[in-house]
């Protein structure tokens, strides 16, 4: 009889194998979407940094310093309030980032981005307090 496991011993450890993974893979699976939003949104916030800062670095410039910036951006809409920087994206990730720039921008180009993508702006600064952002992909 050596060597040999009781019936009541083996199912009590395959029950215990399948609660284990049922425990581990179950939130695994559910828990993988927030991880994909919250990549999204730490993409977005670190798309929009990139921008305020490259506007803030040309609006110091003289009238006509002109900026290229390649940018890594998820899907969302770029928008301008005054001098307000919008990037937000509705679906099944919501967000809304914001960005106070000190100057005036004007946005133009395509400002909705469907995939994630580098995107090219060129930043030029047209008068003393006005910024145009030219998005393209």
């Amino acid at each position: 009889m050596r060597g040999q496991i009781s019936l009541e011993f083996l199912l009590l450890f395959l029950g215990m194998i399948i609660v284990i993974l049922i425990a581990t893979v179950y939130p695994g699976i559910f828990g993988l979407k927030k991880t994909v939003e919250i990549s999204s949104m730490s993409l977005a916030y670190a798309a929009v940094s990139k921008m305020k800062q490259n506007i803030e670095l040309v609006a110091s410039g003289d009238v006509g310093t002109t900026r290229i910036v390649y940018i890594k951006c998820p899907p969302g809409t770029w928008s301008v309030n005054n001098n307000i920087l919008y990037f937000n994206r509705s679906g099944d990730i919501n967000y809304n980032i914001t960005a106070n720039c000190g100057i005036h921008i004007n946005l133009n180009g395509n400002t909705t981005i469907k995939n994630l993508e580098i995107i090219r702006a060129t930043i030029v600064k047209v008068s003393q307090n006005t910024v145009n952002i030219t998005i393209s992909t």
